[in-house]
């Protein structure tokens, strides 16, 4: 049989040197595999896994603040409508204030004419009076000094009518007209 291994190992060309050296290379590569796969392959997996499930958390992370934002946008369009109508609500009112305040300077100003045209009738009707209780007054002096002349003269009606024209020179012609 050794014979026959000889000659099958000659055939072929193994010589029992390369066969050793063959198992011996492949159980380098055997190991070299394992080794390379414990401290290699596996920390890549796992360091892309780790990056992986990091990417993942970062789109969930990132998926859940746009939807806040989103969330916080609406709100703040909300707040900035109900604003508006605050606003508005608060220009209305100004504006009626205004209109009420204004009606009230109109009437007061309307009573505060009416109050100074009655004090000026009044003033009218005490001035009007006064005229009248001086022209009284001057026909009372004008009378006495006319029926004064008119007994001392005790004269005829000629007399009496150049006395009475004497005495409206005295007092004056401007009195009587206009």
């Amino acid at each position: 049989m050794i014979l026959a291994t000889d000659s099958l190992f000659r055939i072929i060309g193994f010589d029992p040197q390369l066969i050793f050296d063959s198992i011996i290379t492949g159980i380098n590569v055997f190991i070299l595999f394992f080794a390379l796969s414990y401290f290699l392959f596996n920390p890549v997996q796992k360091v892309l896994k780790n990056r992986s499930e990091k990417i993942k958390n970062e789109l969930e992370n990132a998926k859940a603040k746009e939807e806040a934002a989103t969330a916080l946008k609406a709100e703040y369009e909300e707040k900035l409508a109900k604003t508006r109508v605050e606003v508005e609500s608060i220009m209305e009112d100004a504006r009626k204030n205004a209109k009420k305040l204004s009606e009230s300077i109109i009437e007061e100003a309307k009573v505060e004419a009416q109050n100074i045209v009655a004090r000026g009738n009044k003033e009218i009707e005490q001035e009007k009076a006064k005229a009248v209780d001086d022209l009284k007054n001057q026909v009372i002096t004008i009378s006495t000094l006319l029926a004064t002349k008119i007994i001392k003269e005790n004269v005829n009606a000629k007399n009496n009518d150049s006395l009475f024209e004497e005495t409206l020179n005295e007092i004056g012609a401007t009195t009587w007209q206009g």
